[in-house]
């Protein structure tokens, strides 16, 4: 591969990589850990893929400083290659679970062979058993440097494992499209492997990133921004597809009680605050082979896997349950009390029945409640 079709292909790689840093500001505008980590990841796969022009430029050229500069810019790329594939995993789980504590539990552990191999670089400039330059400044791969590749596929693997016990026994949205990310990588980095001095693995990379950035924004289409549950679109989503297989499922339907008066009588930013709690009631009671929805305004729907009456009474008992803790916590100025209206779907119906069986189910109730409010 000549140093012309490896300038163009990093080249690419860069434009791809500064369209999505841009997007990225522009769209993300960094808020949460995950997307810094991703903008970071960005960042890393800009400065490697320049690198690696520069060190094929200078890879037998014999000006003065010469092989410093080439066995300086090699060492970087390996810990680059290392450092980006581990934080591929860290970026996986933030994604997933959300959680930073995890990242303390189980990443400073799985971080360390990446800093052993990244140590193992230092030694290296000196005795070259990782990779070499002779005396015209050609770069050579050692056998040991094929650990480095190894470890990508290694992080890669474990990513897979992370999603996969994320997902497992729960129909969550697959929206996370972890092979859109891995695939181009395994080719790219299979190849520079198998065949000595073809560089793609920084280009596959770069496509690697567009493709998951362009797929993760499937995912804001059918997210709420503001209460993080899915929202009336995917709710859609979800119908046509149990109404197209006939599935039994269950739906509940939850609304706010009085949620006009937190709002007049807090304003409308604790209000916003109500439907956050009662968005992480919903989470924490709902079963995790479920769906909940925040269907409009103060409302939201359950989607549930359900046999029977019996189910949706136990999800129902499970949502009063998580309701009166929060209110005996106190947390909040206000207490927030949920109306409940059930219905189950068979390939019988349909959607709109199910709906509105739901919605008058839960109005029955609520105006029972504004009955004895009034009274």
């Amino acid at each position: 591969m000549n140093l012309q079709a490896i300038t163009v292909t990093n080249l690419i790689g860069v434009t791809i990589l500064f369209v999505l840093l841009i997007s990225s500001y522009l769209v993300r505008q960094r808020k949460q850990l995950s997307d810094r980590v991703f903008s970071a990841m960005i960042g890393i796969t800009i400065a490697a893929c320049l690198g690696e022009t520069v060190a094929f430029w200078v890879d037998g050229k014999t000006f003065a400083g010469a092989t410093a500069l080439t066995a300086i810019i090699n060492t970087v790329l390996f810990a680059m290659n290392v450092s980006l594939s581990f934080m591929w995993c860290v970026y996986v789980d933030l994604r997933l679970y959300k959680q930073k504590s995890r990242l303390k539990k189980y990443y400073t552990r799985l971080a360390i062979p990446s800093v052993l191999l990244i140590l193992a670089l230092i030694p290296n400039l000196k005795w070259g058993y990782l990779f070499s330059i002779d005396e015209n400044n050609v770069y050579h791969r050692q056998p040991l440097g094929y650990i480095y590749f190894f470890s990508v596929f290694l992080y890669l693997g474990l990513s897979v494992v992370v999603r996969h016990r994320y997902y497992k026994g729960s129909p969550k949205a697959r929206f996370f499209p972890i092979w859109m990310f891995i695939t181009p990588i395994i080719i790219g980095s299979t190849t520079q492997l198998l065949f000595y001095g073809i560089s793609l693995v920084w280009c596959s990379i770069a496509i690697a990133l567009a493709g998951t950035y362009m797929s993760l924004q499937n995912e804001l289409s059918y997210i709420d921004p503001l209460t993080q549950l899915y929202n009336r679109n995917y709710l859609d989503h979800i119908l046509s597809d149990i109404s197209c297989r006939g599935a039994q499922v269950g739906g509940i339907m939850i609304d706010i009680d009085f949620f006009k008066s937190i709002n007049d009588m807090y304003g409308h930013s604790t209000g916003d605050k109500a439907l956050i709690n009662a968005a992480e009631i919903i989470r924490s009671a709902k079963p995790s082979k479920s769906v909940a929805v925040r269907f409009a305004g103060d409302e939201f729907i359950i989607i549930s896997e359900a046999d029977s009456e019996f189910d949706l009474l136990n999800i129902e008992k499970s949502i009063r349950n998580q309701l009166s803790k929060f209110n005996a916590e106190d947390r909040s100025d206000y207490q927030l009390s949920f109306s409940i209206g059930k219905s189950l779907f068979s390939g019988a119906d349909t959607i709109d029945k199910f709906l509105n069986e739901m919605d008058d189910n839960m109005y029955t109730e609520k105006r029972k409640k504004h009955c004895r409010s009034t009274a």
